[in-house]
């Protein structure tokens, strides 16, 4: 996987004969859902791609309905004009084919790219904003219908990590283009040890500073943020069992009885900023109200500071895809800083 790595330094010289002339400085933005992946490959060839390409994009998370990160769409080329401004593009296309999907790349492809193609050198062409603002187009080329599906295979990973990539970078400017809730960030830091964005229509559900938490809600789904800090305890030793007996204590003194579901809960060893961090991924449920949902948790130790931080996100939508919810309160988390102390205790001092 490392040595396909070195395709980006193709990325960089790339010059296609017409994707120039396609970008305009009045581009509109993007259209469509941020996690759908809009695919243009030949019909005679989606029945040999498609399973492939399930695998690679075959992550889902628990909600506790099984819902897919991505979700690929098939089109054929004939409507490519209706999608063309869309968010994800996807095109497979082989130099052996006049199909027309095939047929176009090639067309956009140099003959000096063609060659490096039919070498094995260039296969893996990634475009920024290519027909409209904050898109991201993906051009797999091969030599054979055979070769294609060995690339999918063989790069899989990149695949699916870059269009990742591209979804979160996007997401974070979609959320904060417009209406920051820039009180809501000062009062978070004037009071509590940490700062955070958060969007325009979060509020403040409670805070107990006894209690070391505050929970952050936005409805409409029903979007939460627990953050709880406490100083680190002598031999202390962070564990996901630590973390949710941690959590359910507190989900049964703040949301009336939640419970992590221990069996659709997933524990993972992940490098949260600069320190090394707990994630959990999962479900919760609450029996007595009747509801669920999924939760993400990251906790880790500041060594610093001396000082556990717990970061809770979890999601009610009945009836919704509740993974992009998820996903953009992964990205207000990922905004967290901690602070030593809050900012009117050290401006108090003073």
């Amino acid at each position: 996987m490392k040595k396909n790595r070195t395709i980006f330094a193709f990325f960089i010289l790339l010059l296609f004969t017409g994707v120039v002339s396609w970008q305009c400085s009045s581009m509109g933005e993007a259209l469509g859902e941020d996690d759908v992946i809009i695919v243009f490959a030949d019909s005679l060839d989606w029945q040999y791609y498609e399973d492939p390409l399930n695998t690679v994009f075959g992550e889902y998370l628990k909600t506790p309905i099984p819902e897919h990160e991505f979700i690929l769409r098939w089109e054929p080329f004939e409507n490519f004009k209706n999608y063309q401004n869309y968010k994800n593009i996807f095109f497979l296309g082989r130099l052996d084919s006049n199909e027309p999907v095939s047929q176009n790349v090639k067309e956009l492809l140099n003959p000096e790219i063609i060659e490096g193609v039919k070498s094995g050198k260039y296969f893996y062409i990634p475009k920024q904003n290519v027909w409209a603002m904050n898109q991201y187009v993906l051009f797999l080329v091969a030599n054979n219908r055979d070769d294609m599906i060995q690339k999918i295979i063989d790069l899989g990973d990149l695949i699916y990590g870059d269009f990742r990539k591209f979804y979160f970078k996007r997401l974070q400017t979609e959320m904060f283009k417009r209406m920051e809730n820039k009180d809501l960030e000062k009062y978070i830091a004037d009071h509590f040890p940490f700062t955070m964005r958060v969007q325009h229509d979060y509020f403040i559900a409670n805070e107990n500073l006894q209690e070391n938490y505050v929970w952050i809600r936005r409805l409409d789904p029903d979007r939460s943020i627990l953050v709880h800090w406490q100083p680190k305890p002598e031999n202390f030793q962070l564990t996901s069992r630590w973390i949710i007996d941690e959590r359910n204590r507190l989900a049964e003194q703040i949301y009336g009885g939640d419970k992590v579901v221990e069996d659709e809960t997933k524990a993972y060893q992940v490098r949260f900023k600069q320190w090394n961090a707990i994630r959990l991924e999962g479900t919760w449920r609450n029996d007595s109200l009747m509801i669920g949902g999924p939760f993400a948790d990251i906790t880790f130790v500041d060594p610093e500071l001396e000082r556990i931080y717990m970061l809770d996100y979890y999601v009610q939508a009945i009836g919704r895809r509740k993974k992009p919810y998820l996903d953009q309160l992964d990205v207000i988390i990922h905004t967290f800083e901690v602070q030593k102390e809050p900012k009117m205790k050290v401006e108090s001092q003073k």
